[in-house]
């Protein structure tokens, strides 16, 4: 058996859409994240390299798993056709790396299968520091539209950012963390300050009426929903271009 160790996981995992893609390929999944090495970037994404590009045959995932070589090699396509893993044939195995696999965060680090300790708190500071008194509720409520601070900003457009974000990935159901042009794509619409909440519609609008060429088409990248938002608020903000007809009062 394999020695034990922490690894990171994308809690966007926890969600209907990806229990029903990945399903039975669950452990094949956190398998191969387990064994994520190191992380490159291709064409914007984020790739996860599993034993650094080592040739793996599936005897080796299924020996670690307890199961059969014919489940692990049905459950290893399912990831395949979903998306979440890309192979490449080699002469003693298969190459395997992880779409987003997220396992190398900025704020952590994970070397030799352990994350970095972090200090927490005690409870009673945390719970202090997030008291909010009666004064400053009334404050909040006094300020005014115009009264906003840069910092108000911020957090407004951090907010709008991850409803979209987390919109995106909800209704993409494969993968789980953005490419970085897909982040710049949703900052450039954050920044053009249209309502989020017609960003969010219109998102489940374009997914609804996507139609795949086949099982592998997909909306992979964010600008395509970019530029069709974009598209649908232009046409939400010209006005009603039919002429108005005068009307002869007098006949009627």
């Amino acid at each position: 058996m394999p020695d034990s160790f922490f690894f990171p996981v994308y809690s966007g995992l926890i969600s209907p859409e990806h229990k029903e893609s990945i399903g039975p390929a669950l452990w094949e999944f956190l398998w191969l994240i387990s064994k994520t090495t190191k992380e490159i970037v291709e064409e914007n994404e984020t790739w996860g390299i599993v034993l650094g590009g080592k040739p793996i045959k599936i005897c080796e995932i299924s020996n670690d798993l307890g199961g059969s070589e014919r489940t692990a090699k049905r459950n290893i396509a399912r990831l395949k056709e979903f998306g979440y893993i890309e192979t490449k044939r080699a002469p003693y195995g298969e190459i395997y790396r992880v779409r987003n696999s997220k396992k190398f965060n900025k704020k952590r680090s994970a070397k030799n299968g352990t994350s970095e300790q972090r200090d927490v708190p005690h409870l009673s500071k945390r719970s202090a520091k997030s008291v909010i008194s009666n004064k400053d509720i009334k404050d909040i409520k006094r300020k005014k539209e115009g009264e906003r601070t840069m910092n108000d900003l911020q957090i407004e457009n951090s907010s709008s950012k991850e409803l979209i974000k987390n919109k995106y990935l909800k209704r993409r159901a494969y993968g789980f963390d953005l490419s970085p042009g897909d982040e710049q794509a949703i900052d450039r619409l954050v920044e053009d300050a249209l309502p989020v909440e017609k960003v969010l519609e219109w998102i489940d609008e374009i997914f609804d009426e996507y139609k795949p060429k086949h099982r592998m088409d997909r909306i992979k990248h964010f600008k395509y929903l970019e530029v069709t938002i974009l598209d649908k608020w232009v046409k939400e903000q010209q006005p009603d271009k039919r002429q108005r007809k005068d009307i002869d009062w007098e006949n009627l």
